[in-house]
C-alpha cells in the first residue's frame, strides 16, 4: 500500500523542522548576545544540522531509486523489442 505522503511530505516536514530549529536557535543566540547564547543553543543547532543531513540522505536515496527504476524500464523495453538479424537486400 502506497502512503499518501510518499515521498514528498515526509521530506518536507523534515526540512521545515531543520529550518525552524535553526531560526529559533539563531534568535535565542542573538537575544542572549554573547558566546553563552551559542553554548546554550548548541543542541538546537545540532538538531537542525542532523535534520538537514538526513533530508539530503533521503533525497539522494530517492534519486537513486528513480534512476534504478528508469534503468529497469529501459532494459525491459529493450528486451521486448523484436530484433531482426537478417541481411537486407
Amino acid at each position: 500500500m502506497k502512503r499518501f505522503w510518499d515521498p514528498g511530505i515526509g521530506r518536507t516536514l523534515l526540512f521545515v523542522l531543520a529550518i525552524f530549529t535553526f531560526v529559533v536557535a539563531s534568535f535565542q543566540t542573538l537575544r542572549e548576545g554573547n558566546m553563552d547564547g551559542l553554548y546554550h543553543n548548541y543542541w538546537l543547532y545540532m538538531i537542525s544540522f542532523g535534520a538537514i543531513i538526513y533530508f539530503r540522505y533521503l533525497k539522494q536515496r530517492h534519486k537513486e531509486a528513480v534512476a534504478e527504476a528508469e534503468a529497469a524500464r529501459l532494459a525491459a523495453e529493450a528486451k521486448s523489442k523484436p530484433k531482426t538479424k537478417g541481411k537486407k537486400r
